[in-house]
């Protein structure tokens, strides 16, 4: 009966067997599911029950057979050794066999799997199925337009930038010249200027700013009463800022005269040099190193008034000529009112301003004017 009942255990596990690999052929194995494939543990403990249990009878069958056959050695030592030496192999193997350790396994989760939880759609997604859309497009279409608003507040923010070094840049730029006349080492003045040149022209990229807490004593001065007078000429304020200081006609000519020496000094060692100057306008002061040094402008102005007042005068183009038309460089262009007024084409029909007639007695035309203006009368 048990070899019956054994072989029976064996063919119904090896159907088992067959049906869990006909089943991972089509679908896959359970533990790659997320399950725990309970038929392997069933075959290894009967795998190891079979063969374990047999050894284990074996081996305590021997134990008792060596029992019987040596328990009369055993107490006559009994009395000898009275201490504990341990276990045996055989007895740490029969332990082992008899004590089987369980598997832990890890538990798999899976976060992709179907839920069993029901979330119902929202109002948004509902319209969006009535109109025949689906999400995916709804995501696509918002995350354009996130992208489209970065991209918008981006180019704000740059614009801004861009912008802000742009004012910077033209305010050295009008300030350049002020700077560099107050950072010439042979003045033996010490305002700083000479730092924020270094920063702007420096390969760091902290200090490429113009930083106006580096310009002290006269530089920041005039720097300051510079950007105040630009502001006013901004506002109009132009009046204001033209006002000279008082000063003796004899010796603002005197000034003036200096001031031109110098002028004609610095553009000559300029062309001997081979360095080619910006245009000036008829009448006003190059700008030049003492310029800024002696304030000289405040003295004598930036131009000669007499020279500005030539420049500026209407240019005299001759008698005046009724002419037609005017030239231009496509050919002379003749308007339709003047070939009328030379043409007289003033009298405008054959009764002249009153056309035909203007009332019942109209009929006789340009000849029957006056009848036409006592049809008129009649009229009224």
């Amino acid at each position: 009966m048990g070899s019956k009942d054994s072989n029976e255990d064996v063919e119904y596990l090896r159907a088992l067997e067959l049906q869990r690999k006909a089943f991972e052929s089509q679908f896959g194995s359970l533990e790659a599911m997320g399950f725990d494939d309970q038929t392997k543990d069933l075959n290894l403990e009967s795998s190891n029950d079979g063969s374990g249990d047999d050894d284990v009878s074996d081996r305590v069958e021997d134990r008792k057979f060596d029992g019987e056959n040596h328990e009369s050695d055993v107490d006559d030592n009994s009395d000898n050794n009275n201490e504990f030496t341990g276990f045996s192999e055989e007895e740490t193997n029969e332990h082992s066999l008899l004590v089987k350790p369980k598997m832990n396994k890890p538990k798999v989760i899976k976060f992709d799997g179907p839920t069993d939880t029901y979330i119902a759609p929202s109002n948004k997604e509902k319209k969006l199925l009535s109109s025949g859309k689906t999400l995916i497009h709804a995501i696509v279409k918002e995350q354009e337009q996130e992208d489209r608003d970065d991209k918008k507040d981006l180019n704000e923010n740059l614009e801004e930038e861009n912008l802000q070094n742009d004012i910077e840049l033209q305010q050295f730029l009008r300030e350049s010249h002020l700077l560099s006349a107050f950072s010439n080492a042979s003045s033996g003045v010490t305002s700083g200027v000479g730092l924020t040149l270094e920063g702007m022209h420096g390969s760091n990229s902290d200090t490429i700013a113009y930083q106006d807490d580096q310009v002290i004593g006269k530089a920041r001065s005039r720097t300051l009463e510079m950007r105040l007078k630009h502001l006013s000429k901004v506002n109009g304020h132009t009046s204001k800022i033209s006002k000279l200081e008082k000063v003796p006609i004899q010796v603002r000519k005197g000034m003036i005269e200096k001031h031109k020496e110098r002028i004609k000094r610095y553009e000559q060692d300029a062309a001997e040099g081979g360095i080619v100057l910006s245009r000036v306008k008829k009448g006003q002061f190059r700008k030049i190193e003492s310029t800024y040094k002696k304030d000289i402008e405040r003295r004598i102005g930036e131009s000669i008034k007499k020279k500005d007042e030539e420049r500026m005068a209407k240019r005299e183009r001759g008698l005046k000529i009724n002419t037609i038309g005017r030239s231009t460089r496509n050919g002379l262009i003749v308007s339709k009112d003047e070939i009328e007024r030379i043409g007289g084409g003033g009298m405008r029909g054959r009764g002249g301003f009153r056309g035909r007639g203007g009332g019942r007695g109209g009929r006789g035309g340009g000849r029957g004017g006056s009848r036409g203006g006592r049809g008129n009368r009649g009229r009224r």
